[in-house]
């Protein structure tokens, strides 16, 4: 496609974003989020990417860099994780800000500057749209805020509201009021790239991170240890953190923030520079996750870099912490 001004539009999307599913009874699902990707465009490099991780917040900065004498005009795309319904209704989800939209707190900045992309917002039950349905009948397009859908059953009459259930809206069975749609939304606006310049674009937003308890011998199991990467240091200080609580209690707080980063493959070359830093908050907490040569920089701080790097599996980051405390689940 050819836009004004002889600048060549190429496409900018964020990594595929796909929800786990919950553990039996004791497990929040996790909403797996990542960067942007670059559909093979060989006019624009990504010459840095600085990601940063903790419980709170994922925080991403890319460096692009034009090679090429016009401008590009690309459209950037960040889509928010799609929440099923049907799936997440009884999970022990908890969404970032669940009353938003913009449920991730999603920003983001270019070039140092605050920009307002657009924000599209559409609904489905299976493959059938049902977003104009939904805002006919004043119905939210997420289906996890249940404060707004319980406030609906109470407005909408009875007639109608069995022609949503009928429409594969609400279980069909009486005072449920759970949402079986999913719904899916996505930031972008459009971004030139300038001439043999380099564009630096940031975007934060918070994880939408799952939760395990976690006693020792789950934490020892071999399957367990290789899915995070954790090693005897690591589990040891696990053992020493499960001494400490209360024998009522007998598990520890285990969360996962995933990060999507294989799909960075798609770009025209490899990232000239990559840094990821995990922050776990707590400098008596365990994190671990899966990369060689990592160093610890603070207190809780570690970091892994690698130059022309083609990642080659995705990251799930485990934070486990001391005590057994409140899990954050609805």
């Amino acid at each position: 496609m050819v836009a004004p001004s002889r600048a060549v539009a190429a496409l900018l999307l964020a990594a595929g974003l796909l929800s786990a599913p919950a553990r039996a009874n004791d497990s929040a699902s996790e909403l797996d989020a990542g960067g942007l990707i670059l559909v093979p465009e060989p006019g624009i490099a990504l010459a840095s990417e600085d990601l940063s991780i903790s419980l709170a917040r994922i925080d991403v900065a890319y460096v692009f860099r034009s090679q090429v004498n016009e401008p590009r005009m690309v459209r950037i795309a960040f889509p928010l994780p799609p929440i099923d319904g049907r799936g997440l209704s009884f999970s022990a989800l908890k969404l970032p800000q669940p009353e938003r939209a913009n449920f991730v707190g999603f920003t983001v900045t270019v070039d140092g500057r605050p920009i307002e992309p657009e924000l599209e917002e559409r609904a489905f039950v299976g493959e059938r749209e049902v977003t104009d349905l939904l805002r006919r009948h004043g119905l939210p397009l997420n289906p996890l805020r249940f404060g707004a859908l319980a406030a609906a059953q109470e407005r909408i009459d009875k007639a109608t509201w069995a022609e949503l259930v009928k429409a594969g809206l609400f279980p069909d069975a009486e005072g449920m009021t759970e949402g079986l749609w999913r719904s899916e939304a996505k930031f972008h606006w459009l971004q030139t790239f300038p001439p043999g310049k380099e564009v630096r674009i940031a975007h934060s937003y918070a994880p939408v991170s799952g939760f395990h308890f976690l006693d020792l011998k789950e934490a020892s199991r071999d399957s367990y240890r290789a899915t995070y990467c954790l090693d005897d240091p690591g589990l040891a200080t696990v053992r020493r953190l499960h001494a400490k609580v209360p024998s009522e209690s007998g598990h520890l707080r285990a969360f996962v923030v995933p990060y999507i980063v294989t799909t960075a493959r798609n770009w025209a070359s490899p990232i000239g520079r990559f840094t990821l830093t995990v922050d776990k908050g707590n400098p008596e907490a365990v994190v671990s996750f899966c990369r060689t040569g990592i160093r610890k920089i603070g207190p809780t701080t570690f970091r892994w870099e690698a130059q022309d790097y083609v990642p080659d599996q995705d990251l799930r980051v485990l934070f486990v912490l001391p005590g057994p405390g409140p899990m954050g689940i609805r």
